[in-house]
């Protein structure tokens, strides 16, 4: 065997032991439950809903943030053109539910290059409460949700919450790769990140924060420059001397008819976005790939029977943590489906590296450039138009 890859395949299972073992801590601590505020001492809060196009199962996603247990909210769906798709169902989800705050804004914001934050400006500043929680289109919350995630507020030290991410729904290929990659990769290193490095790494499927702490770091116009705008925006809080707090109760991601050519876009995305985040740190990230280096030292000695055999035990053991992180998260599809597991980690591996031969991304039909810390190279745009916003309270 290749005794140069021998310790780098032991170190990279022993940090896959590590990330699961922080992902089954901070899990089950979220099951141990918070004592749940009284409705009196829970402020009001504004939620924000970037939309762009139809997702899976929009309908179903945004009414779930109409059955929230909490006292006093409002819904802003943000629409970037009143061409978008999503338009509609913001609309009928507004119709459906008469006894909820819900207002849609339809705006042309171009102020910066990240699209998502554009679309979330014109929302922001119609909004009214004195809480603001970013949500992306394609989470469905459990009831319980925004009533959990205020509760870590009571530490007047904390800034913002951000939460775990989990992946359902998959019934296509892309889509089953997609929430493997959520569910055995972003949450076991989030978890490990922040529980054992003292990281926190913000997602931008969740973030709740006090809207007079984000107005005094500039709003939501001090990241519209950004790729990752979440990561950014945790930083600024934690470098404001405010804590940032990754909540253990799930949030799920719904992907339900992701293509393969849609899930090797997002994923080569987004490892260019963290290289230009993390630097030669990005390097550390082959550790969490045991498969991956196991077929490096296959192809280095490919008549080597001891090679394979190592091989074949790492993505056994792998798909045994895949597996074992699918039921913690409440997963009861087949078990046959750990078997893409090497498959997908064979991709990642190839996504990786890609990092390290462009900057450019794809993002909604555009092409831009990654800095140093996610920042997007400017190109020349239209002055934003003013927001539309539809149903006054």
């Amino acid at each position: 065997m290749n005794l140069l890859l021998e310790f780098p395949i032991a170190a990279s299972l022993a940090a896959c032991f590590l990330q699961f073992g922080s992902a089954w801590k901070a899990l089950g601590k979220s099951r141990q439950g918070a004592k749940p505020e009284d409705d009196g001492d829970l402020p009001a809060v504004s939620i924000l809903k970037p939309l762009k196009g139809v997702d899976d199962r929009l309908l179903d996603n945004l009414e779930s943030f109409c059955r929230l247990d909490y006292p006093r909210y409002e819904t802003v769906f943000c629409v970037q053109g009143a061409s978008d798709p999503a338009l509609r169902v913001a609309r009928k989800v507004k119709e459906m539910h008469p006894e909820r705050e819900i207002v849609v804004v339809v705006g042309d914001c171009r102020a910066g290059l990240n699209p998502k934050v554009n679309n979330m400006m014109p929302g922001y500043a119609a909004a009214r409460y004195p809480f603001v929680l970013i949500s992306d289109s394609n989470v469905a919350p459990a009831p319980g949700y925004l009533r959990e995630a205020m509760t870590h507020f009571r530490d007047p030290s904390v800034g913002l919450v951000s939460h775990l991410v989990r992946g359902i729904g998959a019934k296509t290929l892309g889509a089953r790769l997609e929430n493997q990659h959520l569910n055995t990769f972003i949450l076991p290193s989030v978890s490990l990140l922040d529980r054992m490095f003292g990281i926190p790494c913000v997602v931008g499927k969740s973030m709740l924060m006090r809207r007079e702490d984000l107005d005094a770091m500039g709003g939501l116009a001090s990241v519209k420059d950004h790729l990752a705008e979440d990561y950014v925006l945790g930083e600024m809080f934690r470098k404001a001397g405010k804590k940032v707090v990754i909540s253990g109760s799930p949030v799920d991601n719904v992907n339900v008819y992701r293509t393969l050519r849609q899930f090797l876009s997002r994923h080569a995305r987004w490892n260019r976005m963290r290289f230009s985040i993390a630097g030669a740190g990005y390097v550390a990230e082959l550790f969490t790939n045991p498969v991956g280096l196991s077929l490096l030292m296959v192809a280095a000695t490919p008549g080597d029977a001891e090679a394979w055999s190592v091989a074949g035990g790492v993505a056994a053991a792998k798909m045994g943590m895949d597996y074992g992180m699918h039921r913690m998260l409440g997963d009861r599809s087949s078990p046959g489906w750990v078997l893409l597991g090497p498959i997908r980690d064979l991709l990642a591996g190839g996504l990786w590296f890609s990092a390290f031969f462009s900057r450019n991304v794809e993002w909604r039909g555009r092409t831009l450039r990654i800095t140093r810390g996610s920042r997007l190279v400017p190109v020349g745009e239209a002055r934003p138009m003013e927001p539309v916003a539809e149903g006054a309270r």
